[in-house]
């Protein structure tokens, strides 16, 4: 069931106290929460993974560290297991280079070798904002790192804007469904968010224009980025 009342409306006015009822709520559906990370624990992680947390994603973090399933355990995971996790989705794009042949238009012309190719697509994904792993295949962008950055579903080479910020998100997303599919859902009602929810995304380099143009073709062949398999 997404979160009903994750925070009441235009009453609760801290990312503070907004993070506790968020992991209130986690716990409320049977989500195993840990206490959340120091300061030491967040530079750890941002010092080996080479990005920052954004502002509303750490309060949350910091008032408890969610660790069910889909959840990257920021605290216990291997090293190696946290830098799969925050590269999945360059991982998703280079293997659709690698074995299908992916391009898009705006990289250039693509090297005949698909190592090569790999290895080109690889170099100009880095250059895009890191994408810090949320929970399953949903991510929110480390820059700007500003609190209410827009929420990524990123799947493959599948990219679209989920909600507007961390509030939109949790709104939306049913934590006791155990897949994607089954965790998609309607918009609900923003009348009970905060005053400072977002009400638009924030444009992010790379992702949202990739979304946008996507959301444009419909099937997954980009006009201006055109997108096209061998």
């Amino acid at each position: 069931m997404a979160i009903s009342n994750p925070r009441p409306g235009r009453v609760c006015f801290s990312y503070a106290a907004y993070a506790k009822n968020i992991i209130d709520h986690l716990k409320s559906v049977d989500i195993p929460v840990e206490e959340g990370l120091s300061d030491v624990e967040f530079s750890a992680v941002e010092s080996n993974l080479d990005f920052t947390f954004p502002p509303d994603l750490r309060s949350i973090l910091r008032e408890g560290l969610p660790v069910g399933p889909g959840f990257p355990n920021w605290r216990s995971a291997s090293p190696q297991q946290l830098e799969i996790q925050t590269n999945l989705p360059i991982l998703g794009f280079c293997n659709e280079v690698s074995r299908h042949g992916f391009w898009i238009d705006s990289w250039g012309n693509r090297p005949e070798d698909d190592d090569e190719a790999v290895i080109s697509a690889k170099e100009t994904l880095r250059k895009a904002p890191v994408l810090v792993p949320i929970y399953r295949h949903f991510f929110i962008p480390s820059a700007p790192c500003l609190a209410g950055n827009p929420v990524f579903y990123v799947h493959g080479v599948k990219v679209k804007v989920w909600s507007f910020d961390l509030t939109g998100f949790f709104q939306r997303i049913d934590f006791r469904r155990r897949d994607d599919s089954a965790a998609l859902r309607h918009p609900v009602s923003l009348n009970n968010a905060p005053a400072w929810a977002a009400t638009e995304a924030r444009r992010i380099e790379f992702w949202t224009e990739l979304a946008e143009e996507r959301d444009k073709s419909g099937a997954g062949k980009l006009g201006m980025r055109r997108m096209w398999w061998r």
